[in-house]
Parts: structure tokens; C-alpha cells; sequence
């Protein structure tokens, strides 16, 4: 083993194994680079897992065509009728993940369940909530009466749960004026018409404060998608 001695100003140091000290540098280049390889294969893997379910979503908008996000067979559920206008026996015709409550975007074929009458300020609550589908905003409107219907699939917690909780409304920033929305509560088929869409701040919370004017449906989520930087609302009305 090849040995050696330190030199300071003040004269000769101890003396030292300068073959080991080289050894041990050796291995821990090598370690060093293999931890830096897991760690940059680690972070691919996590990119990878938030943003492969809005890849996939804009894929299938890009390569779908309109007629054929319409999707289910319209005898499912032939006992629904809206009679407010429209003809008795309507029926939606997508497939309905819940008779009770469902909501549908046809340019983008998102298609949930919605859970009713969720506290959107209690995180626990809204979580829970998020990882069954859509969730409805308590305190406010439900579809069919005046007031404001707020239906949210915002990003919860931390990056992962972006991929998790807020995929089904990936693509709202898609929507446009005229663009339709349709909503199935209590057994009756309900429809919207987009009229804008806005932009807002993360704390942004005008939509969440009753209104007894008018009738409006309200989709919300994060924006810009796998981000909680700025909340993107596309307001509708029902014809």
C-alpha cells in the first residue's frame, strides 16, 4: 500500500495511506454516480405518473372524432324525462356511471359520477370525495333550480395526486362558447350551454358565492393542468 505525508506551512503533517484514500474516492464516484442515476430515473418515473393521464386524454381528443365521444346506449336508463320544456322520455345518451348524479362534457368525452354536497373547503372531505369522481360544492345550487351548480375536480395535496384526482377534467381548457354540457340528477337529463370561460386566481372564490339570478353550471379545476397555480372555471347555462 503506497504511503505518503501531509506538508503544511508549519512543517511535516501525519503521514497517510494515499492508495486506500484513493480507493475510497473510487467507490465513491462509482456509489455516487449509480445514486445519481436512481434518483434521475426516480424523477422520470414521477413526471411520467402525473403527466401520463393529460398526455393521454390529449391524445384521445386529438385523434377521437366529434360523433364519437357519444358513447352508451340511450334504453339504460328509459324512464328519464325532463318535462320542463323539452319532450317527456329524453334520455342521455352516454354511459352513466350514477342514475343519481352524473355529469358529461361531450367535445372532450369526460364522462363522472358526481358526489353531492361537498364542504369544498375541508381538505379530508373534498379528497375523499375526489377519488370517486366529480364533486358538487355544498352550499350552493343543484341542477334544475336557480342559483349556481359548482362542480369541481381540483388537484388535491401533493403533484402525484394531480394525476389521481384531477384527470377528469384535464382538458376543460378545450371548451368553448356554444360548447354543450349535460347533466343527469335525480333521474332527469338536464343541458347546458357554455357562455365563457375565465381564467381566475387560485384563491379565486366569486363562484362559490350564492346567486339567485339565473341558472348556471359551473366546471372547475386547476389550471394549468398538473399545476394548483391558477383555477380555470367554464361557466354554462341551461337552455
Amino acid at each position: 500500500m503506497k504511503k505518503g505525508v501531509i506538508f503544511s506551512s508549519g512543517g511535516i503533517g501525519q503521514e497517510i495511506r494515499v492508495g486506500k484514500k484513493i480507493t475510497i474516492l473510487k467507490l465513491a464516484a462509482k456509489w455516487g454516480g449509480r445514486l445519481g442515476l436512481v434518483i434521475m430515473l426516480t424523477g422520470i418515473v414521477g413526471t411520467g405518473f402525473v403527466v401520463w393521464p393529460m398526455l393521454r386524454a390529449e391524445a384521445r381528443y386529438l385523434t377521437q372524432q366529434k360523433n364519437e365521444v357519444v358513447i352508451g346506449d340511450p334504453k339504460t336508463f328509459p324512464e328519464w324525462s325532463n318535462t320542463e320544456g323539452r319532450e317527456a322520455g329524453e334520455a342521455a345518451k352516454w354511459v352513466v356511471p350514477d342514475g343519481n348524479y352524473s355529469v358529461f362534457v361531450e367535445k372532450i368525452g369526460a364522462v363522472s359520477a358526481v358526489i353531492p354536497d361537498v364542504n369544498a373547503g375541508d381538505f379530508d372531505e373534498y379528497s375523499r370525495a375526489l377519488k370517486k369522481g366529480v364533486a358538487e360544492a355544498a352550499g350552493l345550487s343543484h341542477p334544475g333550480k336557480i342559483g349556481t351548480t359548482y362542480l369541481f375536480a381540483h388537484s388535491v395535496g401533493s403533484r402525484a395526486d394531480y394525476a389521481r384526482y384531477n384527470a377528469i377534467f384535464y382538458l376543460l381548457h378545450r371548451i368553448g362558447k356554444g360548447d354543450g354540457v349535460e347533466v343527469v340528477y335525480r333521474g332527469k337529463l338536464y343541458k347546458y350551454e357554455v357562455i365563457r370561460k375565465e381564467i381566475l386566481g387560485a384563491k379565486d372564490v366569486r363562484y362559490l358565492i350564492p346567486q339567485k339570478e339565473k341558472e348556471l353550471l359551473v366546471l372547475s379545476t386547476c389550471y394549468p393542468p398538473g399545476t394548483s397555480w391558477k383555477r380555470l372555471v367554464v361557466v354554462a347555462e341551461r337552455y
